[in-house]
């Protein structure tokens, strides 16, 4: 079938037509919100988001003179939607970890008043972070101590924002387990 075909194929809801569209296009959409998204398992979710649009709302093709056109701008506009997504997200977690940096930098200060705990707490963060998997532990100190952004972080050792992620979220589990004695007196 041609594209002609195919789209008025699509707008009565033809599943052979569906099937030779998904083949003819998945490839390539996948490559092109990839390229946007540079993530491709959220760029996989994408492409299938296009195909439910198409599928579901297929009626709406008859006004459609272009359907390569119509599932790229699609495609386009899907991707630009998530990265708003992820960048309201990092900005509430850089937020956050600010909010946290700033707390323990103030218990710090007020541990300063405090040598022996000070000491106490600093042992323990030695040993729980010397516990941790290489590169989880370097993860953790360039978030923590280097305040490196996840992004970052994931560019410069060449891997994906959802490991650093995972990384620091269980280094941090660790010490809030080792540190559980302390952690009124962070607070404070």
């Amino acid at each position: 079938m041609n594209e002609k075909e195919l789209l008025k194929e699509l707008s009565k809801g033809n599943v052979l037509a569906f099937s030779q569209m998904v083949a003819l296009y998945e490839t390539r959409l996948l490559y092109f919100a990839n390229h946007y998204l540079n993530d491709e398992e959220t760029a996989k979710d994408i492409v299938q988001d296009v195909f439910s649009v198409l599928w579901e709302e297929n009626y709406k093709l008859e006004n459609v003179n272009n359907l390569s056109s119509w599932i790229y701008t699609l495609a386009k506009n899907l991707c630009l939607k998530k990265i708003d997504s992820f960048k309201v997200r990092r900005k509430y977690e850089d937020n956050l970890k600010h909010q946290q940096t700033m707390l323990i930098q103030n218990a710090l200060r007020e541990l300063n008043t405090s040598p022996a705990a000070f000491q106490d707490i600093n042992t323990i963060l030695k040993q729980t972070l010397s516990q941790l998997p290489k590169q989880s532990r370097r993860i953790f100190e360039m978030s923590r101590f280097e305040n490196k952004k996840n992004k970052e972080i994931a560019e410069e050792l060449n891997i994906s924002i959802k490991t650093v992620e995972a990384a620091i979220t269980k280094s941090l589990k660790l010490l809030r387990l080792a540190l559980r004695h302390y952690l009124p007196i962070l607070f404070i």
